[in-house]
């Protein structure tokens, strides 16, 4: 039995969550790419996974109310995240009224799932950008008995998770705060095991921590332990995993006509890098660092964001400009030309030798920009170096 069109399928966990007799399981087909799987064994035909499918399903869309330009007012917390810090901030208001919040963790084996957090000291696992898709597990059912136990929940993901969700849920619980993340599209994890599994070889390193941004720049790092300790570090214009994902390579098929990249919204909240910011209206606030983006799309998602408000830089913007800057609240990812040929060369070699032959232009023209960004830093350096000797 199908649970839906395979073309469809986000794999949000929904059926896995709701199965009665937990006979669904997730597996890889021939490209790498998780799908359920029904155990015939144990099914029982109740078809509550195929009724509870978002992809089954009209989903429930809210027009966003208000957007925000917003950063963290702690330093030290907005060093350690990839864009403003909002996502932090978030957590850290609901954690310390004793509530209960899910976000997606990487492990040091390079495994993404969601993990449930109840502790500040936790929160530091939920920081970075992930260009991967997470596995939500049975996180569906840990989050029904914290909302029936009257815990104030926050759930972070992308919108097709938080769609999952509520399809789960099957009612609205009062307690509960979605946040959808701006998602441009979600590559399965394999990829980038293997690719990262090939660089370990490459260069004897043993990494357990990966960043894909630094200085609000695209770039592959691999670390051991901290962000002080890099063992490898490669521009996101030249390396392969970074330039697949911007260019729509690899991604689910579902991502191409992603039914959730709109300026409606599923969740609470969206949240995302402001992108475009002062492109149309001055911004005009002397900060140079990474904006964060709150588009507010309900009275629940303006409650929690102003219950931030003391520890947030904010300043309302028009929703026409969030929308406008970020293309995927407007249309899905456009897949890319060699898209099919990347599949066909998966089976045959793998993902890295795939990615590498479907991005020769794409990679040709990132090292040329890369070059001149280097003889710039140079140039400048050498004239502050200059600047420096006149003065002495």
């Amino acid at each position: 039995m199908n649970i839906c069109d395979k073309s469809k399928c986000t794999a949000c966990y929904t059926c896995y969550n709701i199965c009665p007799k937990n006979c669904i399981s997730f597996e890889n087909d021939e490209y790498g790419i998780k799908f359920p799987v029904i155990d015939d064994t144990k099914c029982i035909e109740c078809n509550l996974c195929v009724k509870t499918c978002p992809a089954n399903n009209e989903s429930n869309f809210n027009k966003p109310k208000n957007a925000y330009a917003t950063w963290s007012l702690d330093n030290e917390d907005r060093k350690t995240s990839t864009s403003g810090g909002l996502a932090s901030v978030l957590y850290n208001e609901v954690i310390s009224k004793n509530g209960v919040v899910y976000g997606v963790c990487m492990d040091e084996n390079f495994n993404l799932n969601f993990e449930r957090a109840t502790h500040k000291n936790d929160l530091y696992k939920f920081k970075g950008s992930k260009y991967v898709q997470a596995s939500v597990n049975d996180k569906f059912k840990l989050v029904k008995d914290d909302l029936e136990n009257n815990k104030n929940v926050l759930f972070i993901g992308t919108p097709c998770q938080i769609d999952g969700l509520k399809f789960y849920l099957k009612k609205e619980y009062s307690n509960l705060y979605t946040v959808d993340l701006i998602c441009h599209g979600t590559p399965p994890i394999g990829y980038l095991k293997e690719y990262i599994e090939k660089i370990i070889n490459e260069k004897n390193i043993n990494p357990s921590k990966i960043l894909f941004r630094e200085d609000n720049e695209y770039a592959f790092i691999l670390c051991k332990d901290s962000t002080q300790n890099k063992l490898y570090y490669k521009s996101g214009f030249c390396d392969e995993y970074i330039q697949g994902f911007l260019n729509s390579l690899f991604y689910r098929e579902c991502c191409y006509s992603c039914k959730y990249a709109t300026n409606q919204r599923v969740s609470d909240m969206t949240i995302g890098d402001f992108w475009g910011l002062g492109l149309k209206e001055p911004f005009n606030h002397p900060y140079t660092g990474a904006i964060s983006l709150a588009l507010v799309n309900t009275s629940k998602g303006q409650e929690l964001l102003y219950k931030c408000k003391d520890k947030l830089f904010m300043e309302e913007r028009s929703v026409e400009e969030a929308i406008e800057g970020n293309a995927q609240l407007n249309y899905p990812s456009n897949r890319h030309k060699n898209y099919d040929a990347f599949r066909e060369k998966y089976k045959q070699y793998g993902f890295v030798k795939a990615a590498n032959q479907c991005l020769t232009e794409e990679l040709r023209i990132g090292y040329k920009k890369y070059r001149k960004i280097l003889i710039r830093k140079k140039l400048r350096n050498m004239a502050g170096i200059f600047i420096k000797k006149y003065r002495d």
